[in-house]
């Protein structure tokens, strides 16, 4: 048993993990209210069907996972005081807390995590990260329909003990259940709000370090209030977060500038101006920009010669260095550097398995493979259009992105259709676009976090690519090589490798995050992946 009294457990069985951390209990001292600020609108506090980044820090400030990413991303104990696996790797069992609360005073219990993940595995809820549950005992049969709900491998043993069952063995589990999806839920409140629930602060219900207050479902201005019924209530000594929404990173910085903001992303300019300052602060994510090409829609994205043009015709170096200042790395793989080792080589998994030119600037190979894919489509000209989030970073890299591909394919026009990030992804889930800048921040440091994404029945394949070698491969990381960590990694090498020859998503950059944070905010861990910010330990002096 790993018992929450030791400051670092060795999780020995599941190299990958690392530690699981509890932080030092401090003394409770009020802070004063904090400004932050989100590029985009929050879109949903359903955990069964948060799948950014906005509603993730929103969850993340609000719920009760069983753990959670604390500081150097390591694992941290919440709901559960300790856990125990079984030598197979194929059953947990965690120990819950006695002092579980909702925030409106009704006690939190292992049946409150049945619920949840039986609401998020359940097809009628339509969680695009049902996928996650891959390895849970049934949970692939659910979502084929040949199996219950009920059946799915978790259970509580009585009001404190929590049992979860899996198929096969799953590297990454402690990891993966930081997840939205895998928090606990209330039956009687969320059946009692129906198809409401989780659209406003009135229809969630709150049970993490704060409340959420002030949000309609549509406003830009909502808060983080602490939560009173929190078991861990002494360790926040923050009493209020405010939350805005600015899309234009003009005004967060004015309003920086005015001291009516303690955070605020900045655009290439302000980086610039604001390198030499104490507030500046870049924060490194486990993020990959990129291109969906929608094959379903258009036919001349089956043609693997114009998928490689579009990719050959994007200068990266530019993109990133004037485009993005400050915030982004050109790509050369899809998987992100910096977010798993490979164990065969001991070295960044992303550097080894990319393949040398595949992802790069050529623009007269670009030219050529477009006129030459054309050609074998049977087409002489291509007019598609780029859909894309409304904040200014994502308008100026569409702006660039159309500049690119027009001034580079002869015989291609671009349309930018720049929409709120809430109908950008309503749009990508239901496959009605041409082409999409699309981003992942990984759930959790494994490189599954991002090669599941683009196997033929994944979700968050939204271009529809398909290619039997990568699903084949990726099969093999979940079933026969499940135990073997360089058996599994050479998989991922194999799958990466074919992805990027295949050109089945055209990345761009990796994506960092550039902003000015208020010296005397303290506390606030940023998170490589999962949400990006935990507000937890949050305070302002």
């Amino acid at each position: 048993m790993k018992q929450l009294g030791k400051t670092a457990v060795l999780l020995a069985s599941v190299a990958m993990l690392g530690s699981v951390a509890v932080p030092a209990t401090t003394a409770s001292a009020a802070g004063k209210t904090i400004n932050w600020s989100e590029i985009a609108d929050l879109p949903t506090m359903d955990p069964s069907k948060s799948t950014d980044t906005v509603s993730a820090d929103a969850l993340a400030a609000t719920s009760l996972p069983l753990v959670q990413f604390g500081k150097n991303n390591k694992i941290e104990f919440e709901a559960a005081k300790s856990y125990e696996k079984s030598k197979d790797g194929l059953t947990y069992t965690f120990h819950l807390r006695k002092n579980l609360k909702w925030a409106n005073g009704d006690k939190l219990t292992a049946k409150d995590f049945v619920y949840g993940w039986q609401r998020s595995i359940n097809p009628k809820t339509a969680s695009e990260y049902a996928y996650l549950f891959d390895g849970v005992k049934n949970a692939n049969a659910i979502q084929a329909g040949t199996a219950k709900v009920a059946d799915l491998g978790i259970s509580a043993t009585d009001d404190y003990t929590l049992k979860v069952t899996l198929e096969k063995a799953v590297p990454y589990f402690l990891q993966v259940i930081t997840m939205p999806v895998f928090f606990p839920q209330s039956q009687t409140f969320v059946e009692k709000q129906g198809d409401k629930y989780g659209t406003s602060a009135a229809t969630y219900l709150s049970a993490g370090p704060y409340k959420l207050t002030g949000w309609n479902g549509s406003n830009q201005k909502y808060a983080y209030v602490k939560n009173t019924n929190y078991w861990d209530k002494q360790d926040v000594k923050t009493k209020k977060i405010n939350v805005q929404i600015i899309k234009d990173q003009n005004t967060g910085y004015n309003l920086y500038q005015g001291k009516k903001l303690d955070f605020t992303t900045l655009s290439p300019d302000q980086v610039k101006s604001s390198k030499t300052k104490k507030a500046y602060t870049q924060i490194k994510q486990g993020a990959t920009q990129m291109l969906q090409l929608n094959e379903a829609k258009v036919k001349a994205f089956k043609n693997l010669k114009v998928r490689q043009a579009i990719s050959y015709a994007i200068d990266r170096k530019t993109l990133a260095n004037n485009i993005v200042t400050g915030a982004a790395v050109p790509a050369k793989s899809y998987t992100p550097t910096g977010l798993a080792k490979d164990p065969n080589t001991g070295k960044d998994f992303a550097k080894g398995a990319a393949v040398k030119g595949a992802i790069s600037y050529d623009k007269k190979k670009a030219a050529k493979l477009f006129k030459a894919g054309l050609k074998e489509v049977g087409i002489s000209k291509l007019k598609i259009t780029l859909l894309t989030d409304d904040d200014d970073s994502s308008k100026r890299v569409a702006q660039f992105l159309q500049q690119q591909l027009e001034d580079h394919l002869k015989g291609l026009t671009v349309t930018i259709k720049s929409v709120p990030k809430k109908q950008r992804l309503a749009l990508s889930t239901a496959k009605d676009f041409d082409m999409v800048n699309f981003g992942w921040l990984a759930d959790y440091p494994d490189a599954s976090s991002f090669l599941d994404l683009y196997t033929s029945d994944a979700s968050y394949n939204y271009g529809s690519w398909k290619n039997t070698t990568f699903d084949s491969v990726m099969a093999d990381t979940k079933d026969k090589d499940a135990n073997n960590a360089k058996a599994r990694y050479a998989d991922f090498k194999k799958a990466e490798q074919t992805l990027e020859k295949d050109m089945g998503v055209v990345p761009m950059y990796y994506r960092s995050t550039a902003a000015l944070k208020n010296t005397k905010v303290k506390g606030v861990i940023f998170n490589p992946t999962g949400a990006p910010y935990n507000f937890k330990y949050a305070v302002k002096k």
